[in-house]
């Protein structure tokens, strides 16, 4: 045998195998899933503003809004993260409009546009945060 071959002798089998990628993915996912009760900073009242802003307004006033000059986070990321939020807020996703007609899966002031001072997002709302 070549020296590359006794190192690819060593290698785990799931490596050599097409189960790596699967592996990892399910990996993450269960880690991920472990973290979700975890803390969470003021990104996450960020990001619900964000899903606010984007399924309430229309894209000319995503970047300047104010809700009653009360708000400091409107959108200070670039539009293709803008559309990714509309997206997950959007009323024409299916998804998220299953999960908003059971209360128990996704509330609606996870969604809402409201001012900063009360701003604090639901476990619910924190799920789907993660989720997506």
């Amino acid at each position: 045998t070549t020296d590359g071959d006794a190192v690819y002798m060593h290698i785990p089998a799931v490596m050599k195998s097409r189960a790596l990628v699967p592996t990892v993915v399910v990996l993450v996912t269960c880690i991920k899933v472990l973290l979700i009760p975890s803390y969470h900073s003021t990104d996450f009242d960020v990001r619900r503003n964000w899903l606010s802003v984007t399924r309430h307004l229309p894209s000319d006033q995503w970047y300047f809004y104010d809700a009653n000059e009360t708000t400091v986070h409107m959108l200070d990321y670039p539009p293709l993260f803008a559309f990714f939020e509309m997206f997950w807020s959007s009323p024409h996703n299916f998804l998220t409009q299953f999960l908003l007609s059971h209360d128990d899966y996704l509330d609606h002031e996870c969604l809402a546009l409201r001012p900063d001072h009360n701003n604090e997002p639901s476990a619910q709302c924190v799920i789907f945060q993660r989720a997506t």
